[in-house]
This record gives structure tokens, C-alpha cells and sequence, in this order.
């Protein structure tokens, strides 16, 4: 025996709430990670990128066999580049300043307690020259910059970003101060804290879990005092906006010294705009999931409520003979249209919250929807749904008691 109609539509309309659920989930998760990956585009690096050109230069050891040998080879690169038509500053820093793959230093406080069970807390390290922090717009905050006469003979010092002056010293200054490079039982040697600069951003790993900030120490210092090999060398150049060609750069290195060739020729800003190519791809797929969650939502409630109002024609002529208006048959077809969407939004706001829960135990980053996301994707959905009902209500409103009670 073949079901029934009615059966049908009630067998079907499990399946609309589940696909208004998988709707609601998506959509919210959309809204949810527009919002957090454009915060994460539109972050400031905490330095200028805009007219600065970036390349990198090897000092490996066989060609510069010593500290002095690399320090006065990179010198005679600024000097050069310094005069070239366009270039207001060189400067130069290890790694990159937008790099944070395998630049982090492992440090502790003076004052402050060890971490459990590392022993250690983690900080972006940056290895610059005197003035690179005013030649990349990084704000120096307090003390001073590192100077010419911070060489390897000199104390070694240190300046720290202004998160990690707030989580070790929220109270006082932390000019003057310690940090100590490794742990507190260790042999490496402590670091005086001369100056804070503004925060930065980096294009870091997230299984380096807690960073707290940067730390930067002199270059001519850190060439004597590492003993891992500093050859993978920066210049950042600030252009005034004028475009310098490779050529041109690759020139002014051959003057100073013939064994340093540049590579990775890159403009800052051409790098801010690349990065996060991850995130901008999973947003992009996310939106994607959530458009096609969409139609197929909408589309199974039309085809529901078409059904339903198939069903209904005799119901909807009696009711237009007994007076009932358009708009009151139209209000009819419409108030089942939401009371799936309201389970369906409940539904999937479950399942949103849940996977968000699961996400942000591999994503600690990854916010929670907020009272925003949860209303724009009510209302697409919502609009959606309008949509849905509105054309099998208008033909409920349409339909004439007259022919619907002679069809029976």
C-alpha cells in the first residue's frame, strides 16, 4: 500500500530541520571566520611594511670565518645601499621581521619564577643593527635603542616588546632589568633590558604554543655569543616609494663585497598581503559549505511546503468561501516555514556550539560565535526561508474555492 501525501510530507520534514541545521551551523561558522581571519589580516605588524623591500644575504663561515669578517662585510652592504637613488634607511635584522619559523628564543626573568615543566618561557627573537627599529616605524616606548658601542666587548643587552615588560613587570619599568637566555639553572649569560618597543606580529607556528612576546639583541653581540651559525642575514630598505630593481641591489653588494648575492627580493607589503594563504583558503571553503548548506535548505523547504500546499488546495478554497483573505492563507503557509527554521536554527546553533568546542581544543585562537554571528546568519537564513515559503504561499492565496471544491 502506498503511503499517503500527508505521511510524506511528515516523513520529509525531518529532513528539511536537518538541513536548515546544517544551514544555521554553516552560515554562523561563516560569519564566525570572516570575522576572525579579517582580524587576522587587518592585525598591524607592529611595523611598517609600506615602501620597505626586503632581501636576504648568506655570511656563511667559510667565507666569513669570523665575527669581525661578517660584521664589516654587512657595514660596507649598508654603506653602499644607503647611497642608492630612492633609499631613505637600511637597516638589517636575522630572521626576517615577519618570519618566525625557527626564531624563538627560550628565556626567563629576572624576579620571576620558572615555568612548569619547561622551565623556560618563549619569545620571537630578532637579532637587528643599531636603528633598526626606527628604520622599520617599530615605536620605541621606552629606553633606548641599541647603539654602536653595544659591542661584543660591551654588557650584553636587550630590548623587549611591550608584552613581555607587562607580564613580568606590569608595575615598574623593566629598564634595567634582566632576562636570562635558557633556564634560571643554566649557563648562558643574562641579558639587560635597555629599551621597549611596540608589539609585533609574526607568521609564526602554532605548535610553539605560548609566545610572549620579542626579544631582540644586538647583532654584533649575538655573533660572538651564539653558537649556532648567524648567516641567514635580512636587509630591509625603506624606498620613499620608488621601485629598486634586484640588479641595482645585487650591484651595491657586489661593490662592498663580491662573495654576498642577494635572493628573496620582496616587498614587505607584498608579503603582508600573502601571508595567511591557509586561513583565507579554509574561509573560503567554510563560505562555500555554507551557500550550498543554504540552497539545499531552501530548496528542500520549498519543495516541502509546494507539497503541503498541494495537499491543502480543497482546505485553502473552503477557508477563501468562509471569508479567510489572501494574506491570512499566505500567514498560514508561512508559519510552518518558521517553525522548522526555528528548530532548525536551535538545532544547528547546537551543533555550532559543539564544533566550535571541539575546534578550539586544536585552534585556541578560534573564537566563539558571537551575539553578531549568531544574528547574521539567523537573518540569512531567515531570508532564505522567506523566500522558500513565499512562493507556495502565494499560490495558496491564489487558489479559487470555486474549482478547488469541484476538484474533490
Amino acid at each position: 500500500m502506498q503511503p499517503s501525501i500527508a505521511t510524506r510530507v511528515v516523513c520529509w520534514a525531518p529532513f528539511v530541520v536537518i538541513e536548515l541545521a546544517i544551514a544555521a551551523a554553516l552560515l554562523t561558522a561563516s560569519v564566525t571566520a570572516t570575522q576572525f581571519f579579517r582580524k587576522l589580516i587587518e592585525e598591524p605588524w607592529g611595523f611598517e611594511t609600506k615602501d620597505r623591500l626586503a632581501f636576504n644575504v648568506t655570511v656563511p663561515d667559510r667565507f666569513f670565518p669570523t665575527a669581525t669578517a661578517k660584521q664589516n662585510a654587512l657595514e660596507s652592504s649598508l654603506t653602499q645601499l644607503r647611497t642608492l637613488p630612492g633609499v631613505e634607511s637600511a637597516t638589517v635584522v636575522s630572521p626576517s621581521p615577519m618570519d618566525a619559523s625557527w626564531t624563538l628564543m627560550l628565556f626567563n626573568a629576572e624576579g620571576a619564577s620558572a615555568p612548569e615543566p619547561r622551565g623556560v618561557y618563549t619569545a620571537y627573537s630578532r637579532v637587528p643593527v643599531p636603528g633598526y627599529f626606527q628604520s622599520v616605524g617599530q615605536p620605541l616606548l621606552q629606553g633606548r635603542d641599541f647603539l654602536e658601542s653595544d659591542g661584543p666587548d660591551a654588557p650584553l643587552v636587550c630590548i623587549i616588546s611591550q608584552s613581555i615588560a607587562k607580564r613580568f613587570w606590569p608595575n615598574e619599568s623593566p629598564i634595567g632589568k634582566r632576562i636570562r637566555w635558557g633556564r634560571l639553572d643554566g649557563t648562558r649569560p643574562w641579558f639587560t633590558i635597555v629599551g621597549v618597543v611596540g608589539e609585533m606580529k609574526a607568521i609564526a607556528d602554532p605548535r610553539d604554543g605560548e609566545v610572549v612576546g620579542m626579544i631582540a639583541r644586538p647583532l654584533a653581540q649575538m655573533l660572538v655569543q651564539t653558537t649556532a651559525p648567524l648567516d641567514d642575514i635580512t636587509f630591509v630598505l625603506h624606498t620613499k616609494g620608488r621601485a629598486i630593481s634586484e640588479s641595482v641591489i645585487r650591484a651595491a653588494l657586489a661593490r662592498a663585497d663580491s662573495r654576498l648575492a642577494a635572493y628573496n627580493v620582496v616587498s614587505l607589503a607584498d608579503a603582508a598581503a600573502q601571508s595567511r594563504t591557509t586561513e583565507r583558503f579554509i574561509f573560503v571553503l567554510v563560505s562555500a559549505f555554507g551557500l550550498l548548506g543554504l540552497i539545499l535548505a531552501a530548496v528542500g523547504l520549498y519543495g516541502l511546503l509546494s507539497l503541503q500546499v498541494a495537499r491543502r488546495q480543497r482546505e485553502f478554497g473552503i477557508r477563501s468561501a468562509l471569508g479567510a483573505t489572501a494574506r491570512q492563507i499566505i500567514q498560514l503557509v508561512a508559519n510552518q516555514g518558521a517553525r522548522l527554521l526555528a528548530i532548525g536554527f536551535a538545532v544547528g546553533a547546537l551543533v555550532t556550539w559543539g564544533c566550535f568546542r571541539l575546534i578550539q581544543n586544536h585552534w585556541a585562537e578560534m573564537p566563539a560565535p558571537n551575539v553578531f554571528a549568531w544574528i547574521g546568519g539567523g537573518a540569512v537564513l531567515s531570508a532564505a526561508v522567506a523566500l522558500a515559503c513565499w512562493l507556495p504561499a502565494q499560490r495558496a492565496a491564489r487558489v479559487d474555492p470555486v474549482v478547488a471544491l469541484r476538484a474533490e
